[in-house]
């Protein structure tokens, strides 16, 4: 068997060198730019909803829901005021379990919910749980303080991150 010269397997070697180079910059890129869609720190947003049942009579409530994919939990303070004007506090901590699925979507199921003292919604607002339960949850990076962020196509808009 007749052996390459000598400068072809130089040549070989510096493109199969070259090869790795390129592949490996190429998966810590997209390392990289999945880190850059996740908060590294809890997202707060404050939110301010109109729920209806039947397009007649409206649920009013404003609050504020903080995000914290690392600890893996959603805190939700809302006032809701109801049709009949009565007001209920809407106080909980939903822990979830987070999948992530691929740059900046995570599958999160909830694996059980706290009440906190200041709660008196007891089981009046099951419109509120539904959007909580489970589903798919969104990110994607905005500024180095911002994350737009969508809830199972119910509850989205921009959260913001302490530098």
């Amino acid at each position: 068997m007749r052996e390459l010269p000598t400068r072809w397997k130089k040549v070989i070697a510096v493109i199969a060198a070259l090869s790795v180079f390129v592949f490996g910059s190429l998966v810590i890129k997209h390392f990289y730019l999945i880190s850059r869609d996740i908060p590294r720190a809890p997202c707060f947003a404050s939110i301010d909803f109109v729920h209806t049942h039947d397009h007649k009579v409206r649920w009013h409530g404003v609050g504020d829901m903080t995000i914290d994919p690392r600890e893996g939990a959603l805190y939700v303070y809302y006032v809701v005021k109801t049709p009949e004007g009565k007001v209920y506090t809407y106080d909980r901590k939903f822990e979830i379990a987070l999948t992530h699925l691929d740059t900046s979507r995570f599958l999160f199921k909830t694996r059980s919910i706290v009440k906190f003292d200041a709660d008196t919604a007891d089981d009046e607002l099951p419109f509120m749980e539904r959007g909580f339960q489970g589903g798919m949850v969104t990110f994607n990076y905005f500024s180095d303080a911002e994350y737009y962020y969508n809830i199972n196509n119910l509850i989205n808009g921009v959260c913001h991150v302490p530098r």
